[in-house]
């Protein structure tokens, strides 16, 4: 208890340095209760009479988006908890020194510093309890603003939320303040008598064996990169910068600070707050790595995500237009009698409905190869009957199913295994990844109401047999650039959803670990300015620092986005040659724009504060 009574009295008297965790941990609170209250309400609204196929999937998918989001979420939190705690001790040598030299011991001086993370946990979980329950009704009506919820919610009681939201804020707290207890606890009772000390730069056993397992890894996926297939390349784009990461921030202590004086070397002979400032990062080591590791984390993972998402939508583009052989597509718009006119019509050549059950869509063979260029890779279409269907080679691949393997399908309500006799190439716009023919497709396929028609016309006057009906006529060129643009709005929406907490922890960790660093070198300040230096200097040298660093970070995630990218056109260019690619270089841009200028108004801030009180 009197170790708890010193870490209330701890924090409050000296509560700064906690800032950026209180606000890490309260809006990771706020977004695990919207989750939790979200995934709630949508069990309970999926069970009701009434709801369709359609919503059903369209409420789970929205609760595994949350799910990921609040999983990022507790990931980053976390993060910024551990940097500030690190931070906190790191500047606390002589106090707890002093504690040590008085009579505490190391478990006394552990759970003193656990102490102050769990007080700043639930003082920050009753803040962002409260926060949810204001925000979830908001955040409901945007969703039904943005078309995203077709379903009236049923909500659960918020008790439930703010006992996960709780459970998981103090559990994020005591994690990410682990490592700093650990290293609070091994401060001997010399340090009170320190005047300073250096910062220990060469990473830990453990840091070199854990950063060079993930940064070999990567590296070896680089060596293969002659059989890895596009959508092996885009799930390697996704994960693989994390992995990384971690590797770089493993060897960050030593590798920050050698790459940001690399990058002052041709700014220091023209000012000497510059050259200051390259010494300082130089000889630095905990503050440029706590500033460069959340600008790497955001720049190499939402880099990579941007970069993947794009050239994902740009290779479906080019399969659209590789393999569809009909000059028209009509959107049915619900209307059931539109698909209907079409095959009836004598005049019209081919008409296409495109069938979608459940999980598997309902093909004729024959048909489909004519209008959607349907064809086997492997095995044979012509097999496929009463106990055999198709597969694409991206269900495949996840699933594990090839040739002679049975898969499990619901037919009109009934499990059944059938055989895969093909596997066809991906076309994730023209057909479903589980391909059946109609003796399969079962009753319920007869009531299935075709989202598109492929036709070719013929002789026939679409205006004049599609009259009286909601049908909406495009060429495939239009229909192709509509699926585009709709796909790219699509995965605009999941990046905001996705990268949005992940962008605000980053941006708090900026901000945390450059004011922190500013305000514990004030006696570094007050020892320059007395050799000379001018406030303006100062100012200057701050802001060169956080740009040296910001800088060498930038590089870093650009490269491994760079190399995300080369991997991916790589394995595009060879599945379809010519596939022109749309690097999205304003979002780029806008991320590192975004992370170099939070460092720089963040060390102009701390900077000011710092001179001001060295003037006071």
């Amino acid at each position: 208890m009197r170790m708890l009574s010193l870490s209330r009295r701890t924090v409050r008297q000296s509560w700064p340095p906690y800032a950026g965790a209180f606000v890490a941990m309260a809006c990771g609170v706020v977004l695990i209760a919207m989750t939790a209250t979200m995934i709630g309400a949508v069990d309970v609204s999926t069970r009701r009479p009434g709801v369709t196929a359609a919503e059903r999937m369209q409420l789970d998918d929205l609760a595994a988006m949350l799910g990921i989001m609040a999983g990022v979420s507790l990931f980053m939190a976390m993060f910024v908890v551990a940097s500030t705690f690190g931070f906190v001790v790191a500047a606390r040598q002589r106090e707890l020194g002093l504690l040590r030299l008085v009579g505490a011991t190391p478990r006394q001086v552990r759970r003193m510093v656990l102490g102050e993370s769990t007080i700043v946990a639930v003082v920050a979980t009753v803040a962002g309890a409260l926060l949810a329950t204001l925000a979830t009704p908001v955040f409901v009506a945007l969703l039904e603003a943005k078309g995203l919820l077709a379903v009236e919610l049923t909500m659960p009681p918020p008790w439930i939320a703010w006992a996960a939201s709780g459970g998981c804020g103090i559990g994020v707290a005591l994690l990410g303040s682990w490592r700093a207890s650990k290293r609070a606890a091994r401060v001997s009772p010399v340090a009170a008598l320190r005047e300073a000390g250096l910062e220990r730069r060469r990473p830990s056993v453990v840091q070199i064996v854990v950063g060079t397992l993930c940064l070999v890894g990567p590296a070896t996926v680089l060596l293969v990169a002659d059989e890895i297939s596009p959508l092996l390349a885009m799930v390697v784009g996704i994960l693989l910068p994390e992995v990384v990461v971690v590797g770089l921030v493993c060897f960050g202590r030593a590798l920050f600070p050698w790459l940001g004086g690399l990058l002052a070397r041709p700014f220091v002979r023209r000012d000497v707050a510059t050259r200051l400032a390259r010494d300082h990062v130089r000889t630095g080591a905990r503050t440029p790595a706590a500033l460069a590791a959340p600008v790497l984390a955001i720049a190499a993972i939402a880099g990579s995500m941007i970069v993947t998402l794009s050239f994902a939508a740009d290779w479906t583009t080019a399969l659209d237009r590789e393999q569809l052989q009909t000059p028209v597509v009509v959107e049915t718009n619900g209307d059931r009698t539109v698909a209907a006119a079409l095959t009836s019509d004598p005049d019209v050549a081919l008409a296409d409905p495109r069938v979608v059950v459940g999980e598997h869509e309902v093909v004729d063979v024959d048909l489909a190869a004519q209008t959607r260029g349907l064809a086997a890779v492997r095995g044979s279409l012509a097999d496929l009957g009463d106990d055999r269907i198709a597969v694409t080679e991206t269900y495949a691949s996840d699933s594990g199913k090839g040739l002679g393997d049975r898969v499990p399908l619901r037919v009109d309500g009934q499990r059944i295994r059938p055989v895969v006799a093909a596997v066809v190439s991906d076309a994730p716009d023209l057909y479903a990844d589980v391909l059946v023919p109609p003796a399969l497709g079962g009753a319920r396929a007869g009531r299935v109401v075709p989202d598109v028609v492929f036709v070719d016309p013929g002789s026939a006057d679409l205006p004049a047999t599609l009259d009286g009906t909601n049908a909406t006529v495009l060429t495939a060129e239009a229909w192709i650039e509509q699926v585009d643009a709709r796909t790219r709005a699509n995965n605009q929406l999941g990046l905001w959803v996705l990268l949005g907490p992940a962008g605000l922890y980053a941006g708090i960790a900026i901000v945390n670990s450059v004011l922190i660093g500013v305000s514990q070198r004030r006696r570094q300040l007050r020892t320059v300015a007395l050799l000379g230096a001018t406030d303006e200097q100062l100012r200057r040298m701050a802001i060169w620092e956080a740009g040296l660093v910001g800088a060498a970070a930038l590089l870093l995630g650009g490269l491994v986005t760079a190399s995300v990218g080369g991997l991916l056109r790589y394995a595009i260019a060879r599945d379809v040659p010519g596939a022109p690619l749309t690097v999205p270089w304003l979002p780029l841009a806008a991320i590192a724009a975004t992370c170099l200028g939070l460092a720089l108004v963040a060390a102009v801030v701390g900077a000011r504060v710092a001179v001001r009180q060295r003037a006071g």
